[in-house]
């Protein structure tokens, strides 16, 4: 798995994606992505996997959440953005929802806020999505 592609992760994601225990197939999944140093370029591969899988049980946060969120993948903030603007799902909301949480920056936290309102207006974003949306921003008004 040494130098692993998004492609390559886009397929094993794809693999996985009706397994009936799809948590433990992504982690299992993760964990060789881990160990084998994969990148920003899964990180894309997951966020764009989320986006074509709105549905699908991730857990709370789940090893796909966990695997994007690590210390060195610094960097996914604005691959998590632009997911969101691409194509909201209530995870990817909920993932940004957790950076706000997260960040002491006044700035930074304006910036992440204004992104999830934009999205919950996106007229492609569904109804659960903006919903969703809607009360993570109630809740950091």
């Amino acid at each position: 798995m040494l130098g692993m592609d998004a492609r390559e992760a886009a397929a094993q994601l794809q693999a996985i994606a009706s397994d009936p225990d799809f948590a433990y197939a992504s982690n299992e999944l993760t964990d060789g992505w881990g160990a084998n140093g994969a990148g920003l370029d899964v990180v894309e591969a997951v966020l764009r996997f989320m986006e074509t899988h709105p549905d699908i049980d991730y857990g709370t946060p789940g090893a796909l959440v966990h695997f994007v969120e690590r210390r060195h993948h610094r960097g996914y903030e604005d691959l998590l953005l632009a997911s969101l603007s691409r194509r909201p799902t209530p995870h990817t909301a909920w993932m940004l929802n957790r950076l706000i949480n997260g960040t002491r920056d006044p700035e930074v936290r304006r910036t992440y806020v204004a992104a999830m309102r934009h999205a919950a207006r996106d007229p492609a974003t569904d109804a659960e999505t903006s919903e969703a949306i809607l009360d993570f921003v109630r809740d950091d008004a």
